[in-house]
């Protein structure tokens, strides 16, 4: 039920707050929703936070999943739709550096109190059409500046993703990082390390997706962020850019960025970002972060062809097929650009792939192969690493158009096959 769940609407929100409040409970929409709203911008996913504990939520909803209860948290799921509903509370002490040793249930005010940034602090009443703001977060959302709730050291000692996420809403939103607060992310940036890689990956995947993606990892540096965030990138000898000069891995992955960014693909930014590294610290860089395997085989598979846009306009027919065959080809090929970009400043050898690229139908891309290895075994041969290369020759000649016949390949491995 919870995974085929998609996040709430308006709509399915405003039943769960309807059902609270006839239930007796207050209830209220909170955090990004209300931000958004104020900012007229499209909402995506709707939080309400009520004075009902969990165990309430669950006697008054068919479907919930106490997600996590300890912490006030439930979730209640109508239509495949899934609706937050947290009580409202204050934090206990932290001592791990993400989540509460344990909570309060308390009011509205306090609530908002222990939230990060003030932009996220509010509250809106949907039924009186009313924003309940305890934390001046309307003053900072039309000055456009990202502050902490409270003292900055307080707000992210208590979670240390917060560093990042401010750096985050700066980038997104434009505004700006009200003084004290980014004087304390500079202070605190090591401890991000202490953050579990799965969110910071979810962070980074985030601003990666957006246009900004280029300017949210130079305030990474800015305030000192990147270094600990992507260590690898500060500890390599530098590389070469383009024109004799050299650059730090960073400026070189930071340089690819700037080119790749305004395409919104996560996946795309990471390889800008990782591809300069070689297959063995990718591949531990997407194991810290808890990514898939499928991201770990992209990003390998891009880097390790990322020299490529020197010679693909002139390679052999087949291997630019199998180049072409791969469902990541489209990132690398813009990695190509961005390459040739900021190494030459031109794009002569990308008009050139683009032409050579026009000039192949798409079902000779990947055709299905003429001789299988059961054909290969029916003509005489075993299994083993000879027919295996036998099949690649073929495939190879198949590629490059020199057969297109079943007859014509049989006839090919029999010659091979002969020739031993």
């Amino acid at each position: 039920m919870s995974c085929m769940s998609q996040a709430s609407d308006k709509t399915t929100a405003m039943w769960v707050l309807r059902r609270l409040r006839s239930a007796g409970f207050e209830a209220l929409f909170a955090g990004g929703c209300v931000r958004d709203m104020l900012m007229a911008r499209p909402c995506s996913d709707y939080d309400i936070a009520t004075s009902a504990t969990p165990q309430d939520v669950r006697k008054l909803f068919p479907h919930v999943l106490l997600v996590g209860a300890q912490f006030g948290v439930a979730m209640v799921i109508r239509n495949r739709r899934k609706v937050e509903v947290a009580t409202f509370r204050s934090d206990l002490s932290y001592s791990d550096g993400r989540r509460p040793d344990g909570v309060k249930f308390s009011t509205a005010r306090e609530d908002a109190l222990r939230r990060d940034f003030t932009i996220n602090g509010m509250f809106y009443d949907p039924v009186a059409r009313q924003v309940i703001d305890y934390v001046g977060g309307r003053d900072d959302l039309r000055a456009g500046v990202i502050r902490t709730i409270g003292r900055p050291q307080e707000r992210f000692s208590e979670d240390y993703l917060r560093l990042i996420r401010a750096v985050r809403f700066a980038v997104r939103l434009d505004f700006k990082m009200e003084e004290q607060t980014a004087a304390a992310i500079r202070k605190f940036a090591p401890k991000i390390s202490a953050v579990s890689g799965e969110r910071i990956f979810e962070e980074l995947s985030k601003m990666l997706a957006l246009p900004s993606a280029a300017d949210a990892m130079a305030m990474l540096r800015e305030t000192g962020l990147a270094e600990h965030v992507l260590p690898e990138l500060f500890s390599m000898a530098p590389v070469a850019s383009g024109a004799g000069e050299t650059a730090g891995a960073w400026a070189a992955a930071a340089g690819r960025l700037a080119l790749t960014a305004r395409r919104r693909d996560a996946i795309l930014n990471f390889a800008a970002m990782l591809c300069g590294l070689d297959a063995r610290t990718i591949g531990r860089i997407v194991r810290r972060w808890g990514a898939s395997n499928d991201i770990k085989d992209a990003l390998i598979w891009i880097a390790e062809n990322r020299g490529r846009w020197q010679t693909a306009a002139d390679e052999p027919l087949c291997e630019f097929k199998r180049l072409l065959a791969d469902e990541n080809f489209g990132r690398l090929r813009a990695i190509w650009a961005a390459e040739e970009k900021t190494r030459t400043g031109r794009g002569a050898k990308a008009r050139l792939i683009a032409r050579r690229i026009a000039a192949i139908p798409q079902d000779e891309i990947a055709p299905p192969p003429l001789i299988t290895g059961a054909d290969l075994i029916e003509m005489g041969l075993t299994e083993g690493p000879r027919l295996g290369k036998i099949l690649r020759r073929l495939y190879d000649a198949q590629l490059n158009g020199e057969i297109s016949t079943r007859r014509q390949a049989t006839e090919r491995a029999k010659s091979l096959i002969e020739a031993k």
